[in-house]
């Protein structure tokens, strides 16, 4: 049988500091694969970095920054292998990343491989081993700060986390790559969810494992990335016109979202959030509508809202993730 041919595609925004490790990891991976980076109007010197210390790697430099999954969507224009894989700049992979995130796409009804990304701080605990949907479709990253050897029974995630994900090139492709919408945040589970209703499946290939730095460019905890999370959270909640299930899931939606969203505005002082949680909603709604796939959701609402409160106690005992501060 014919080897799974493989291109990585790395979007990147000021990224020299952490591409050095990055590309070197890939460049030491046990199969062969190409690599195209794209970078999203860079001042720092990244694609002069790159072209001397990387010159395999191909550098496609943009004119403006465009974010993550439109950035991706521009590299894959250029992909002619089977695989799309997709790794952050702020990942290290091991040695036999590739290798193993690609070994199931020998069955063809596999058609997205989720890696296992590790805490970078804490390699032991998991950062994101792929997606998993609560009964508000809100995604959630699968055994989030477990210990990783918990993984052997974690359940199937709906699709990979774009930091560390592999697509079928032809499957990306027909569903249309990630939706332009999305600046950054959600486009992986929206194309999930996309991919999924289009009838592929995701497994996830629990050895294919990476260091994760997280939240490195727009900062994981910081005022840009609480817009766009609200942004991409009320449009696949309009886009899939999930609260059209019933007043009971109006009602989880509501306690699971609104108080984080009144803690931006009246803690934090940022309306912004709100105002992106109204846009999202309108860009969605403006969309045509597509089914929301319940049949997908694994965590049930009482779980979801243990997670939610389980974050301030974290935070409290110092067990919180540093890039969550």
């Amino acid at each position: 049988m014919q080897a799974v041919q493989a291109t990585v595609v790395i979007p990147t925004l000021n990224g020299a500091a952490l591409l050095t490790e990055t590309l070197a990891a890939l460049a030491a991976q046990t199969v062969a694969h190409e690599v195209v980076l794209v970078d999203n109007a860079s001042t720092d010197g990244t694609a002069e970095l790159v072209a001397e210390r990387f010159p395999r790697v191909r550098v496609l430099r943009l004119e403006e920054n465009v974010g993550f999954g439109r950035a991706v969507n521009r590299g894959a224009e250029l992909v002619e292998t089977d695989v799309v894989v997709l790794v952050n700049n702020d990942v290290v992979c091991e040695p036999d990343f590739l290798e193993r995130l690609l070994a199931p796409l020998a069955d063809p009804g596999v058609s997205m491989v989720a890696g296992v990304l590790l805490q970078h701080d804490r390699p032991g605990l998991v950062d994101s081993a792929g997606i998993e949907l609560d009964v508000t479709l809100r995604s959630w990253d699968v055994g989030w700060n477990r210990p990783v050897g918990e993984l052997d029974t974690a359940p199937e995630p709906v699709g990979p986390c774009g930091g560390a994900a592999a697509y079928r090139t032809e499957a990306f492709r027909a569903v249309g790559g990630f939706d332009k919408s999305f600046f950054a945040y959600w486009e992986d589970v929206d194309l999930a969810l996309r991919l999924r209703l289009a009838g592929h499946r995701c497994v996830r290939a629990a050895d294919a494992r990476a260091l994760h730095k997280h939240g490195q460019t727009l900062g994981a905890a910081s005022p840009a990335q609480r817009r766009l999370e609200a942004f991409g959270r009320a449009y696949v909640l309009a886009r899939y016109r999930v609260a059209r299930r019933g007043l009971l899931t109006r009602l989880e939606i509501a306690a699971l979202d609104w108080p984080v969203l009144l803690v931006h505005l009246f803690v934090r002082r940022e309306p912004g959030p709100l105002r992106e949680r109204r846009r999202g909603t309108r860009l969605g709604l403006a969309r045509p509508a597509l089914r929301a796939p319940f049949e997908l959701a694994a965590v049930p609402f009482s779980e979801a809202l243990r997670r939610q409160l389980d974050l301030p106690r974290l935070r409290a005992t110092g067990k919180l993730p540093t890039h969550f501060d």
